[in-house]
């Protein structure tokens, strides 16, 4: 049976002190351009022109890899199994913005961070840049 945190990986309704709290769960981008092992190189670069990254995904958008930019500009005929980064780092909706830059700040972590359930499933991306302004709008 789901407990608590099957119910904040959710993004549901919080009380008391998690309320008062920013998760990346609530400021991550769901709109993550996202393709599947057997897509070419150049296809995905097409449909992610405006972003310097695409997640690989299997059924039910469970996380397999990741193509960054130099993966993006590279073979276009490759697919996307063939040239992804495998098992990408990943954090729960229920981390704080706060928790999330510190380990940004000690992995040297520039760009996105993706966001997935405890099973997996992409749930959006939350760019380091993006983590620092809400954090500092939050502390305003």
């Amino acid at each position: 049976m789901p407990g608590k945190l099957a119910w904040f990986e959710e993004n549901q309704p919080r009380e008391g002190k998690t309320a008062e709290e920013t998760w990346i769960g609530d400021v991550a981008d769901a709109e993550v351009p996202t393709c599947g092992l057997q897509d070419r190189v150049g296809d995905v670069r097409r449909r992610a022109a405006d972003w310097d990254t695409c997640v690989v995904v299997g059924p039910e958008r469970v996380v397999l890899g990741l193509l960054r930019k130099a993966e993006l500009e590279g073979d276009p005929r490759v697919t996307a199994e063939q040239a992804m980064r495998p098992g990408p780092k990943t954090f729960r909706p229920n981390v704080t913005l706060d928790e999330l830059l510190k380990s940004m700040r000690d992995h040297d972590i520039q760009t996105n961070s993706l966001v997935t359930t405890g099973e997996g499933k992409l749930l959006g991306v939350i760019s380091r840049a993006d983590a620092e302004a809400t954090l500092a709008h939050d502390q305003a």
